[in-house]
């Protein structure tokens, strides 16, 4: 988008900047005050740009370039209508013109997510430092929302340095759908690789968790996608697609665990280690311009693992503050891989040689135990976490099925049976699991549903109906605390599941968690 502003200013000054030396010297330091405004609003510095753009509307509030450069200030700053405005005047006062000219692209991009959120409620920190603008019904996100960003803004704070004196703005959008329509992405992007936020325009943007039948881990993506705000800010925007995406999946549980090195769950290791021993990896710089244009959730989540270990490892190597330094590099305009050589006094090439060999190295149990990689699924019409399509184990398939049935009709013990007979076949199958687990409850075997779904919840940790019905199992065991830990790791997945908040109604640690979850208990029933 930088040169196709360039372009149009081009074209704007040989039409207007003619006539005398005196009023091309104007012409000139307008433009190069554009130039320093758009290069602010690429670098995420709203607060520049702002000042430079407001003062330009002062004394030339009818240039269509400067309406243009306004009209994407107020993007920025999530004023839609007000963007809509100045980028419709803009073509007015110049209609579209250079076959790159971006307006009318941005206009239709401002409609749309002015329309989009029309009806949107907002919830405001009583600092006012964060806000969450969500749709109609989804009013169980807000208060997680609120403080997850919290949390995330101070942890990130300490690990990255600086601190956006603006409000963090996040919107939460309905569906694949509603996320398409206001951003570069495509329905069939977002379903293929799972990619379902973003951060642009200095906000988040994220898709609610009840798009996604089993959820998704909704509370570290707002943290992944700050991440990349405060990274991009921090850089200038001089961070290339691999090494944002490796911080920021690094970091993205920093605001519920202390950071240590890359930790993957146990599908992505083993994800990984394939990949070497295959000789499979996905070259850094095929995820320019986006990991959502790979072909799959599965290459989608191997781009993530390797770079979440790569800049793990450096990090590990080098120490809490080598991410700091790293970002002053690039800010500075060093490429990413001469100043992650020059930090660690090593080539890129050797420090990718040994991130290879590390890797190749590394034993670990989950060829046996992890129920490999489990994608992501969207809601189609009537799905529900009960479908059976996710066994993949033919005869556990049919065994769940008929166990369904059975329950269904009120054959509580004859369902069990073939539960456990599916779990025979499968046993690492996370579907069959909770299945077996919530029969157990059912008859009052709660030993059995906590010892089969704690191991599960190590291997599968992303699996939000084992959470929840762990959290039962620990329930019924009147082992509170354990039970209010997994019922909080199932809300940060799928908060619409009614049973972690009742868990929580009843194990929360002060009376201000357990009243409000009991009111979602009963809302969400």
């Amino acid at each position: 988008m930088r040169h196709a502003f360039h372009i149009l200013v081009c074209a704007l000054v040989c039409t207007l900047a003619q006539g005398t030396p005196a009023r091309a010297q104007t012409r000139d330091a307008l433009d190069a005050s554009l130039v320093e405004a758009r290069r602010a609003l690429d670098a995420l510095d709203v607060e520049r740009a702002a000042q430079v753009l407001e003062s330009l509307v002062a004394t030339h509030g009818d240039d269509p370039t400067v309406l243009a450069e306004l009209g994407q200030l107020r993007l920025h700053q999530g004023r839609y209508a007000g963007a809509v405005a100045a980028l419709t005047r803009s073509l007015e006062r110049m209609p579209a013109g250079p076959a790159r000219d971006w307006r009318p692209a941005t206009l239709e991009l401002a409609q749309a997510t002015r329309d989009a959120t029309a009806d949107f409620l907002e919830a405001r920190s009583t600092d006012g430092r964060y806000v969450v603008r969500y749709p109609p019904g989804q009013a169980v996100l807000a208060p997680y929302a609120l403080d997850t960003l919290r949390r995330a803004d101070e942890a990130l704070t300490r690990e990255l340095g600086g601190r956006t004196p603006r409000p963090l703005r996040l919107e939460i959008y309905a569906s694949p759908m509603e996320l398409a329509r206001v951003s570069p992405l495509t329905v069939a992007q977002i379903e293929t690789t799972g990619t379902i936020a973003l951060s642009k325009w200095d906000r988040l943007m994220l898709t609610s968790p009840q798009a996604l039948v089993r959820g998704y881990p909704w509370r570290d993506t707002i943290t992944h996608e700050l991440t990349h705000l405060l990274l991009t800010r921090a850089t200038g925007n001089q961070a290339p697609v691999w090494l944002q995406e490796g911080v920021a999946k690094l970091l993205e549980r920093s605001w519920r665990e202390p950071l240590a090195s890359a930790t993957l769950d146990p599908a992505s290791r083993e994800l990984l280690r394939t990949a070497v021993r295959d000789g499979e990896l996905i070259p850094f710089s095929r995820m320019h311009p986006s990991i959502a244009l790979l072909p799959s959730q599965e290459r989608a989540a191997l781009a993530f693992a390797e770079v979440t270990s790569f800049v793990g490892r450096y990090r590990a190597r080098l120490g809490p503050g080598s991410l700091r330094a790293l970002e002053a590099r690039l800010r500075a305009g060093e490429d990413a891989r001469a100043a992650m050589a020059a930090g660690s006094g090593s080539s890129f090439a050797q420090l990718k040689a040994e991130w290879r060999a590390s890797i190749a190295q590394a034993q670990g149990p989950e060829a046996a135990t992890s129920p490999g990689f489990i994608p992501l699924r969207f809601r189609h019409g009537d799905a529900q976490e009960g479908d059976t399509q996710e066994v993949l184990d033919t005869e556990a398939r049919r065994r769940v099925r008929l166990g369904d049935l059975l329950r269904d009709a009120g054959r509580a013990r004859a369902s069990q049976v073939e539960y456990e007979a599916a779990l025979t076949a499968a046993p690492q199958d996370p579907s069959v699991a909770w299945r077996v687990a919530r029969a157990a409850l059912a008859a009052g075997a709660a030993d059995r549903a906590q010892a089969l779904l704690q191991g599960m919840a190590t291997r599968a940790p992303e699996f939000e109906p084992v959470r929840a019905w762990l959290a039962e199992a620990y329930r019924a065991q009147a082992n509170l605390g354990a039970a209010a830990r997994e019922a909080r790791a199932a809300i940060g997945l799928n908060p619409f599941d009614p049973m972690p908040h009742c868990v929580l109604g009843e194990a929360g640690e002060d009376e201000a968690e357990r009243s409000r979850e009991g009111q979602f208990c009963s809302a969400l029933r």
